[in-house]
């Protein structure tokens, strides 16, 4: 059905200030559809060919809560990648789903707002949230009701846009674990979950979310702080069902970088190649699975260095390559990402070596 429709000429877009363009098409009972073979050209710098960017999307749409977008997933499934053709057209919000939740979504900002302005269409969301946070959050609803609670004790209770800090702050995602229940409701671990996406790249932005996390952890010590990367945010489900628990991947790195410590002298922690290696042994590191470079074990380590944001120099013996890591920089950046408590008995052990 989507080759049926058939353009004879341009439509006017919903935004005036936009030029008319080929790609979108209103049919006669007002709905608007885009050119799925016009779209795929406009992509940015697509990966591989439309028959395999396509079939990627229909695998990632398909894992989307399905009473939320059942009727695009639908749509999106019955068209068969190698037929996409000049005339294969697609709904305004099959559209908006491939490019928000498809292949390579986090390089479609600006195509997803050309589509919403041309067309006035927006996907449905929660109030606060964005469109990937609102599916990510159903996402972990499921996780927590169909997963962790089976395999973990106590109750779980999740609440989106969570106030901190006298409402200063709105947390995206905040979940409660009553380990005895909820029952005694007094006794819980606080996890604050942040989806971010694009723009908590930009320099500006990386200084404010240390900020407001520093104003948080202020406030809530024992609370664990997870930052999920929108363009992450399968991997972390993996990580999450691996774990068995809500954890980030901050937290499984510093898990490695604490085992790799060797000694500590002048405030400056030492890791050298053969420390390195200890983290890669699961029987010392539960989460040495996930440290990169297996083989390469103080490029590795170096790497998750990088990821935490732990200040650290080269060094060299006659017999090794070392890192020098600051302990005020890793002692902070302990604080960021682990509950007080936890933090306290890392740098106890690290200070007792």
């Amino acid at each position: 059905m989507s080759q049926l429709i058939s353009q004879s000429r341009l439509f006017t877009p919903v935004d005036r200030t936009l030029p008319r363009h080929a790609m979108f098409l209103q049919t006669d009972d007002e709905k608007w559809h885009i050119n799925l073979y016009m779209l795929f050209k406009n992509l940015p710098k697509p990966r591989g060919t439309k028959k395999i960017w396509y079939q990627t999307c229909q695998s990632m749409v398909r894992k989307l809560p399905y009473d939320i977008f059942g009727k695009e997933i639908r749509e999106i499934s019955a068209i068969l990648p190698d037929e996409i053709v000049k005339n294969t057209w697609i709904s305004a919000h099959s559209a908006l789903v491939l490019l928000t939740h498809g292949s390579r979504n986090h390089k479609h900002l600006e195509i997803v707002q050309w589509v919403e302005r041309y067309t006035g269409i927006r996907l449905p969301r929660q109030n606060g949230l964005s469109r990937r946070e609102t599916v990510f959050g159903h996402n972990l609803r499921a996780f927590i009701d169909n997963e962790l609670q089976s395999i973990t004790y106590g109750d779980y209770e999740l609440q989106s846009q969570y106030r901190m800090c006298n409402g200063k702050y709105y947390v995206d995602f905040a979940v409660k674990h009553y380990s005895n229940g909820k029952e005694d409701s007094t006794n819980y671990q606080l996890y604050l979950i942040e989806f971010d996406e694009e723009e908590h790249a930009l320099a500006p932005n990386r200084a404010a979310d240390l900020l407001r996390d520093h104003e948080i952890k202020q406030e809530e010590p024992s609370a664990a702080i997870i930052r999920v990367k929108h363009d992450e945010s399968d991997r972390w489900f993996e990580l999450v069902r691996d774990y068995n628990g809500l954890v980030s991947f901050e937290a499984v790195f510093l898990s490695g970088i604490i085992t790799a410590c060797r000694a500590i002298e002048d405030d400056v922690i030492t890791i050298d190649s053969s420390s390195a290696k200890k983290a890669y042994d699961s029987t010392l590191n539960m989460n040495a699975d996930w440290l990169p470079y297996e083989r390469q074990p103080l490029r590795g380590i170096k790497e998750a260095l990088d990821r935490c944001g732990i200040s650290y120099f080269n060094a060299r013996t006659k017999t090794s390559r070392q890192l020098k890591v600051s302990l005020m920089s890793f002692s902070s950046v302990l604080y960021r990402w682990l509950p007080a408590r936890a933090v306290e008995y890392v740098l106890q052990n690290l200070k007792s070596c």
